[in-house]
């Protein structure tokens, strides 16, 4: 066999995996930067993740930690339990999930958080512990 045309076939069989997991997969964590928009006084969620596998098993309850305070506004993490919606995989089934909500206060400005969050696995998943993320977040107060 040609060892540059197996070469080619190798890598055009990994991207076709690659690519086809992330068709099917969900980001586990937030994004490490995360920019919103707020009006005075209003409520807004940062974000929002439940915590539970392709098998449909709840995977615990998610971590959450306030690495830096904001100076215009409150952070506060909500622990929610989160139904899946109907057509989707593991449909109408509760699992553990998380709501990261920001409190505007009453002047405008900017307004900057750090907080990590955590979400624990299964022993043997492709994520075998919390992976704890850290996650800066811009929130712009008008």
């Amino acid at each position: 066999m040609d060892t540059a045309a197996a070469t080619v076939r190798a890598a055009v069989f990994a991207v076709c995996v690659i690519g086809a997991a992330a068709a099917g997969a969900r980001p586990p964590f937030p994004p490490d930067t995360l920019e919103l928009e707020a009006a005075v006084g209003q409520k807004i969620s940062i974000w929002e993740q439940s915590n539970y596998n392709g098998l449909c098993r709840d995977l615990g309850t998610p971590t959450f930690e306030l690495d830096s305070k904001p100076r215009l506004g409150e952070v506060t993490p909500e622990w929610i339990t989160y139904t899946v919606p109907i057509g989707q995989r593991c449909e109408q089934m509760k699992f553990s999930g998380m709501i990261v909500w920001y409190q505007a206060g009453p002047v405008p400005g900017t307004d900057e958080v750090i907080w990590t969050v955590g979400f624990p696995r299964e022993f043997g998943s492709r994520t075998p512990t919390t992976g704890e993320h850290r996650v800066t977040t811009k929130i712009v107060i008008r």
